[in-house]
C-alpha cells in the first residue's frame, strides 16, 4: 500500500523549487490532485467497511424492480465502457420479480463489480449483466471477457487490501471494494460468488433472498 501523505509532502516540496518549468509544476499539481482524490477514496472506503463490519449500517429496504436497476447500472457505466470499446449487454427475464432490499446499497455493489469488469477487460471485450430468480432468491450476475483471475487468488478476493498480483499496474484501486460488496450482500442475508478462468474472464454472482408476498385474507 502506498503512502499518499508522503507522496504529497514530496510533491509539495518539489513545487517550491524555483528552477522548475511551468510544465513540471503543472504535472506536480496534477499528481497532488490525484493523490488527494485517492486518499479521500481510501478513507471513505475504509470508513464504509468499518461501519458495515460493526453492524452500524441501517439498510433502508424498499421493494423495487431488479430489472430496472440492472439497466440503470448499465446506463451509468456505458461511457466508461466506450473508452475501451467494451460492449455491455443486459439479459433479464420479462417476469423478473420485485426485490426487497436497500436499493442504493445493491446499486453500489453492482457499480463496483461493473467498474472492475470494465477495467480488467480487454479492448473490444464485453460485459453481460443477467438476472434470474427462483422461488427463494433473486440472482444478479456480471460476467466479463477480461483477464481472468488466477485460481490461487480467488479465495482471497474479498479480503481487505488484497490485490491480484497479475493485475498490478492495470488499474488503480483501494483494495477495499470487494470487501465492501461482500459485507453489503451478507447484510442482506445473501451471498456473493465468483468464478474465473485466466484469459477467459470472470463472473460475479449475487444471490439475495426474495421477499415473500403476504397472501391477502379473504372472508369466508
Amino acid at each position: 500500500l502506498r503512502t499518499p501523505l508522503a507522496s504529497l509532502s514530496t510533491a509539495t516540496y518539489l513545487l517550491l523549487r524555483p528552477e522548475m518549468s511551468r510544465e513540471q509544476r503543472d504535472q506536480i499539481v496534477n499528481n497532488i490532485h490525484n493523490e488527494t482524490l485517492r486518499l479521500n477514496s481510501l478513507a471513505s472506503s475504509f470508513l464504509d467497511l468499518a461501519r458495515l463490519e460493526s453492524g452500524r449500517v441501517q439498510f433502508r429496504k424498499t421493494r423495487f424492480s431488479a430489472a430496472d436497476l440492472l439497466y440503470e447500472v448499465r446506463d451509468v457505466m456505458v461511457t466508461k465502457a466506450q473508452e475501451t470499446n467494451v460492449q455491455i449487454r443486459v439479459d433479464v427475464p420479462h417476469d423478473m420479480p420485485l426485490l426487497e432490499a436497500d436499493r442504493d446499497k445493491v446499486k453500489q455493489v453492482l457499480l463496483n463489480l461493473m467498474s472492475n469488469a470494465i477495467k480488467y477487460n480487454r479492448p473490444n471485450g464485453s460485459v453481460i449483466i443477467t438476472g434470474n430468480f427462483t422461488d427463494a432468491e433473486i440472482s444478479l450476475n456480471i460476467q466479463d471477457t477480461g483477464l481472468g483471475i488466477p485460481e490461487d487468488a480467488v479465495p482471497h478476493l474479498f479480503e481487505k487490501f488484497f490485490r491480484v498480483r497479475e493485475h498490478e499496474g492495470k488499474a488503480a484501486g483501494t483494495g477495499l471494494g470487494l470487501s465492501i460488496c461482500k459485507q453489503i450482500v451478507q447484510g442482506h442475508n445473501g451471498r456473493i460468488e465468483v468464478k474465473s478462468k485466466m484469459g477467459v474472464g470472470t463472473a460475479f454472482n449475487i444471490f439475495l433472498p426474495r421477499a415473500v408476498r403476504a397472501v391477502p385474507q379473504t372472508d369466508g
